[in-house]
């Protein structure tokens, strides 16, 4: 991928701009999806009292996923800010979270495809309890095997396309570091600094 298009044929500054609006729109809504489910949660705890949780394990997850979406749904509107009004510092930031993102989204794909390896038996025999007959096991065998087969591929192409999204977005903004280093060199060039008095001496 070169330094001024993105997917071929579109132009990075477009591209950045269209991920960015992409990202805040994700993460707005998996906000207010987190919130929803939070109230729904708090509901269902309320009407079934004999649940063994710990509803204080859950809701730091639910308020930790909560702050996360926020502060990516934040970064990715400093994107669409940054790439509108070609601003490196707020592209620099959306560069930074987005490849944090791209990171930890890789590593989550790769701990759920190995736990659910490590645990294919136990997930085939609970399968196979549940379905019944005589069948079940092999069934629940095969599904299980394509189940994982299409997981794998869909997680990794999708994995794919957030890295090539990133490196995009990293592309951007080296060019608008560069491009802020070249106007500073020709405003140095057009209104040079007058020489000190020690450089006559």
């Amino acid at each position: 991928m070169g330094q001024y298009k993105c997917c071929c044929c579109i132009p990075v500054r477009a591209g950045v701009l269209i991920i960015a609006l992409l990202s805040a729109a994700a993460y707005i809504a998996t906000t207010v999806s987190l919130f929803l489910a939070k109230a729904d949660g708090n509901r269902a705890y309320l009407e079934t009292p004999d649940i063994t949780y710990n509803m204080n394990a859950v809701n730091g997850v639910f308020y930790t996923a909560i702050a996360f979406s926020i502060i990516f749904a934040i970064a990715s509107l400093f994107g669409v800010v940054g790439s509108i009004t070609q601003h490196r510092r707020m592209i620099s930031m959306f560069k930074g979270v987005y490849w944090f993102v791209v990171i930890m989204q890789f590593i989550l794909t790769m701990a759920i495809i190995i736990v659910l390896a490590v645990n294919r038996n136990q997930i085939i025999g609970h399968c196979a309890v549940t379905v019944g007959g005589p069948d079940a096991a092999s069934d629940c065998e095969e599904g299980f095997k394509y189940m994982m087969i299409i997981f794998s591929v869909v997680a990794m192409l999708m994995n794919f396309i957030q890295f090539y999204f990133a490196t995009a977005i990293s592309a951007y903004a080296a060019r608008l570091r560069r491009t802020n280093m070249h106007e500073k060199l020709r405003n140095l060039e057009d209104f040079p600094e007058p020489p000190s008095k020690t450089e006559f001496f």
